[in-house]
């Protein structure tokens, strides 16, 4: 049986920032069997639009093609959003309590980061335009292993965590 984990990221396919965070977890903290776990992106353009036609269409296009290599293969969809000023901010607080109903409703996983997955990741806030450049450099000098695990399986909200790798311990296993 294969997995194949759909990540619905706030960023837009031109600058990938976030899937590159992402890809850099699971590569540096998990044992991946390549030919079972299939990493699918999902580029939301803007978190307002996780529930567009869009991203709907991406995900269910996403599952069907799977489904169709082997009736055994499974997806999982997990949304990937920043918290922002979700601790000052009720449009913040009000918007993260709506995705996490529209993911509980659809049987998704809801993954945070707060601020935002650059607070996880560096510790700062980048600009829009310095977000790719940031993450490519995370990328290449492997800025990975400079990252404590144990911020990124938070069970609750606070700067500079997020639940990520409580969720993909459900389905992956943790190198040693």
């Amino acid at each position: 049986m294969g997995l194949q984990l759909i990540v619905c990221l706030e960023t837009n396919p031109k600058t990938k920032s976030d899937y590159i965070y992402i890809k850099n977890t699971i590569d540096y903290f998990y044992s991946v069997n390549q030919a079972g776990v299939k990493l699918s992106p999902v580029f939301m353009d803007g978190k307002g639009n996780y529930d567009s036609r869009k991203t709907v269409k991406t995900i269910a296009d996403y599952i069907r093609q799977y489904h169709a290599a082997s009736e055994n293969n499974a997806s999982v969809v997990i949304y990937c959003f920043d918290c922002d000023d979700f601790d000052s901010n009720p449009a913040d607080q009000e918007f993260l309590k709506t995705v996490q109903k529209y993911c509980k409703d659809r049987q998704y996983q809801f993954a945070w980061f707060c601020r935002d997955i650059e607070h996880v990741y560096l510790g700062k806030q980048i600009s829009d335009k310095e977000k790719k450049t940031a993450a490519e450099h995370f990328a290449a000098k492997h800025l990975i292993r400079a990252v404590e695990v144990d911020k990124l399986c938070s069970n609750k909200m606070q700067n500079q965590r997020s639940n990520l790798c409580s969720i993909l311990d459900d389905y992956m296993t943790r190198k040693e």
